[in-house]
């Protein structure tokens, strides 16, 4: 009798034991966090920030500067949420950053200049690391996307400022003469 009352509760305990299937869950709970942590090209148009893009005079003085070009395909790439350029390695992107800077045309290395391509620097090393880590979330990652935008539209507002100066300055010496 007692073998029978044992071959019972061991009997159900192994089917409630089977019934239950918890591994399921975790797997649908993954699949939707990691959508979550993904960003998307529609993300990135909801940031807001002043975008400033080059003005004739800068797109036709920097266009013999090959690491600015590609850059700028690059931020193309980022606005379609596309970071593999910076998502690579850290010596690959600095050595990208020494080549930006040595290759700098002489017309524009102005005190100004270098410190907005000292800030894109950063940024560029700072997205690089938050996007190598994966328990960074999404705001995190969105708002490193942000600050290198900006630095960008920093740079190219300076680099227009620049043109725009000498622009007015030779428009001065002519009409003094």
């Amino acid at each position: 009798m007692r073998y029978y009352i044992l071959f019972i509760v061991a009997l159900v305990l192994v089917n409630f034991g089977c019934n239950k299937t918890p591994k399921q869950q975790p797997d649908t709970v993954t699949e939707i966090t990691d959508d979550t942590k993904k960003i998307t090209s529609n993300d990135i148009e909801s940031l807001r920030f002043e975008d400033f893009t080059l003005s004739e005079d800068s797109n036709n003085a920097l266009e013999n500067w090959q690491k600015y070009q590609e850059l700028n395909v690059q931020m193309g790439y980022v606005n379609q949420a596309d970071f593999s350029f910076f998502n690579g390695e850290k010596s690959i992107l600095k050595t990208f950053i020494n080549d930006f800077k040595t290759e700098m045309p002489e017309s524009i290395k102005t005190a100004p200049i270098q410190s907005r391509i000292t800030v894109l620097e950063t940024k560029i090393l700072k997205l690089n690391s938050i996007l190598k880590l994966d328990n960074i979330d999404k705001t995190e990652q969105l708002k490193a996307v942000k600050e290198l935008l900006i630095a960008m539209a920093n740079l190219n507002l300076q680099i227009n400022k620049k043109f725009e100066l000498e622009a007015n300055l030779v428009d001065k010496n002519e009409t003094i003469e």
